[in-house]
């Protein structure tokens, strides 16, 4: 199993996503990265949810993270809280299940 690890932004040059991977290259274990811009999806509302279903790159999130030996996160900040790409992917992912 490897730590599954990301920046918790959709910067293409966050400093968090730079953060991360100089961490994951120190600790003695696989590492995976992820990028959240490969889980970009639509605001998440309850309408979209049950027009839609759960998006499936919400499915694919909650797969890695459930097959992970453990998550490393590098939290983004804007405007004194976490950025709304990870909100919404945490959105779409917590309805699972």
């Amino acid at each position: 199993m490897t730590i599954l690890a990301f920046a918790a932004s959709s910067s293409r040059h966050s400093i968090n996503k730079q953060l991360i991977h100089y961490v994951g290259a120190l600790i003695n274990t696989k590492v995976q990265y992820l990028d959240l811009n490969d889980f970009e999806m639509p605001l998440y509302s309850i309408d979209r949810q049950n027009e839609l279903g759960i998006l499936e790159p919400a499915q694919q999130f909650y797969q890695l993270i459930g097959t992970s030996r453990g998550v490393m996160v590098s939290f983004a900040e804007h405007n004194g809280n976490y950025t709304a790409a990870y909100k919404n992917l945490f959105d779409w992912t917590s309805r699972i299940n």
